[in-house]
């Protein structure tokens, strides 16, 4: 074995056959060890999922072996690094966790207001963070910016398992209604509202 693999260094067709060799099997161990596109790139579909209408973009490298961030709903919310009291936190620290999470930008606060107002009607745990300049999370790299695939405006609701429960490009006419559509529909009831 030790000679075997010290003739890869030989200046000698075998040893150049050798290295090739030993290049192709490095890159097939890339599927069976390295394949974060199967192994973070899972999405659901179904009645804990509402589509936003959007297509799915064809993928730009291997789909098994590269994982593709993407607030798409059904896929699970990128990390990126946020900004609280002067310390990083990822955008996982802050959702997920056994409860629902919607996430805006400064232009997109009604949402905010919305989401605290329709969490108590249908008895649900719903955080909602803005995230911006002189907010409680800022954007530290504009990474969320990049990731969120949504105007600032918009918002990504996120499922306590931590994937994208649904998002919405752009502030809508009326937020509360559009959120408890989209939750009654996820946790199939109707809030109880009370005149």
């Amino acid at each position: 074995m030790r000679a075997s693999m010290a003739a890869r260094a030989d200046d000698s067709p075998t040893g150049a056959r050798r290295r090739a060799e030993l290049r192709a099997a490095l890159e097939a161990k890339d599927y069976e060890f390295n394949a974060h596109g199967v192994e973070m790139g899972q999405a659901y579909t179904g009645p804990g999922v509402v589509a936003d209408g959007t297509p799915e973009p064809p993928p730009e490298r291997d789909p098994e072996l590269f994982y593709r961030p993407t607030t798409r709903p059904g896929h699970r919310l990128p990390h990126c690094w946020l900004g609280r009291d002067g310390h990083r936190v990822s955008t996982h620290d802050i959702t997920g966790k056994g409860r629902f999470a919607l996430l805006t930008g400064i232009a997109g606060g009604a949402w905010a207001t919305a989401a605290d107002t329709v969490a108590a009607e249908l008895g649900i745990d719903l955080a909602a963070h803005v995230v911006g300049p002189g907010r409680e999370h800022t954007d530290l790299y504009d990474d969320w910016a990049r990731l969120r695939e949504v105007g600032e405006d918009g918002c990504v609701l996120v499922r306590p398992d931590a994937h994208v429960a649904w998002r919405s490009d752009a502030l809508v006419a009326d937020p509360a209604a559009a959120l408890r559509e989209v939750l009654g529909s996820i946790l199939d009831r109707t809030p109880e509202v009370t005149a």
